[in-house]
């Protein structure tokens, strides 16, 4: 009865939860200009994966504050990019007595605008005098 009762304590004190934040069509964190991206053309590094996050210990934070920049960066370096196409965009938390952590993830594929099949042709439009 007494490991019961630690364990039913034990589980009462630790909780968590994920939630998604948002889905985006583009999201960059360098500057791109999509004018010259054509998407459907685009050659993508299909499922990348980013996070960021941070662990506390009897309230001490280990780390900076986890941030959804440099997750979004994370993901951009393990795709080699500098655009994620239909990201989506989750946050975590879970705390267990004195220990705590706290992430964002993100997950999308991402692609990059300075590769020759990327960039789209841009055309003057002609004038006849």
């Amino acid at each position: 009865m007494k490991k019961l009762t630690i364990l039913f304590v034990i589980s009462f004190l630790a909780f968590g939860c994920t939630v998604r934040q948002t889905g985006f069509t583009v999201l960059s964190t360098k500057h791109v200009e999509l004018s010259r991206i054509d998407l459907k053309e685009t050659d993508v590094a299909r499922n990348q994966k980013g996070s960021d996050s941070r662990l506390w210990i009897l309230f001490i934070p280990f780390g900076g504050n986890p941030t959804l920049e440099d997750a979004v960066n994370t993901c951009l370096e393990s795709g080699k990019g500098d655009f994620i196409i239909n990201p989506i965009v989750d946050s975590s938390w879970w705390s267990l007595i004195l220990f705590s952590y706290g992430s964002w993830h993100v997950e999308g594929d991402v692609g990059n605008s300075q590769s020759p099949t990327t960039r789209r042709e841009q055309t003057m439009p002609t004038t006849t005098y």
